[in-house]
C-alpha cells in the first residue's frame, strides 16, 4: 500500500520506525496547515519557514511520543509546531517578556489574538471571571507562550498544580463562552 493513502496516524507512526518515504507524505500532507501557525504567530514568512523546518526536526525525533489514543496526528504535530514557534519569538524577542517582580498581570486586551469585536468582549468578560492569579497564569501559558513548567519554577507551585490550574481555568472559560 502506497504511504500517501495512509492516515496522518499511521504515517507518524511510520516515521515512529525510521521510515522516510512516510516522513515525506506526512510532510506534504502536514506542511501547509503547519505553516499557517508558524506565519501566524511569528508574522514574517524567513522566520516561519525556519521554524517549520525545526518543526518537522522534532517531529522526525520524537514521533514515538505520539500516542494516537491521546489525539489526532495533526493537533500534536501542531502542538510540536507551536512550541517551536513560541520559542523562536523568545529568541527574537531576547527576552521574551520577563514575568514582573510583583507578579502583575498583563495587559489583557493588547494581548489577545485577533478576534472580531464580539468574540473580544465575551473573551475579556469571561477571563474577568477567572480569580486573578489564574487569569494571569493562563494568559502566560496560552496568549505568551509560557511553559507549565516555567510557571511552575517562577510561581513556587508544584508542576502538577500549575498544569491542574491552568486546566480548571480553560474549563471555566469554555464553560462561560459557551
Amino acid at each position: 500500500m502506497s504511504a500517501r493513502l495512509l492516515s496522518n496516524e499511521a504515517l507518524l507512526q511510520r516515521v515512529a520506525a525510521g521510515d522516510r518515504g512516510a516522513f515525506r507524505d506526512l510532510y506534504d500532507a502536514t506542511a501547509s496547515r503547519l505553516y499557517a501557525i508558524c506565519v501566524a504567530l511569528l508574522k514574517d514568512s524567513a522566520r516561519a519557514e525556519e521554524a517549520l523546518q525545526e518543526s518537522f526536526v522534532r517531529i522526525w525525533e520524537r514521533a514515538n511520543a505520539y500516542d494516537e489514543a491521546k489525539g489526532a496526528a495533526l493537533a500534536w504535530m501542531s502542538v510540536v509546531t507551536r512550541r517551536v514557534a513560541l520559542n523562536e519569538l523568545r529568541r527574537r524577542d531576547n527576552a521574551h517578556r520577563s514575568l514582573d517582580e510583583d507578579g502583575a498581570a498583563p495587559e489583557i486586551a493588547a494581548d489577545l489574538p485577533e478576534l472580531d469585536p464580539i468574540g473580544k468582549g465575551r473573551l475579556l468578560e469571561c477571563l474577568d471571571k477567572l480569580e486573578a492569579e489564574r487569569r494571569q497564569w493562563v494568559l502566560l501559558a496560552y496568549v505568551h507562550g509560557y511553559s507549565h513548567e516555567e510557571l511552575a519554577r517562577r510561581f513556587e507551585r508544584p508542576l502538577g498544580t500549575m498544569k491542574s490550574a491552568l486546566f480548571r481555568g480553560l474549563a471555566e472559560l469554555r464553560k462561560c463562552i459557551s
